[in-house]
């Protein structure tokens, strides 16, 4: 799942400018940035949450969180491996 605290039109954009995506996109647009309070990763200073990639296993527990700035790419064999490993 992909949660942004973009607004749900622009979410469908993005999708869509991607020719759709494979997995269920979620607004955190308001109230703004709650879902991201909630996993420590909006950064009041800016008023956006952090790049963040956070796994949740089948029973909710976090197993996997990786942090980075708004314009840094995440490692996509790092997160695969996090995943791999959850199965």
């Amino acid at each position: 799942m992909g949660i942004s605290c973009d607004s749900v039109y622009t979410l469908k954009a993005w999708a869509d400018s991607l020719g759709g995506v494979d997995y269920p996109l979620c607004s955190d647009f308001w109230p703004h940035g709650k879902v991201s309070q909630a996993f420590g990763v909006f950064n009041a200073d800016v008023g956006r949450p952090e790049r963040a990639i956070i796994v949740i296993d089948g029973q909710g527990v976090v197993r996997y969180v990786d942090v980075h700035q708004l314009r840094e790419v995440p490692d996509e064999e790092e997160i695969a491996q996090a995943l791999e490993s959850l199965r």
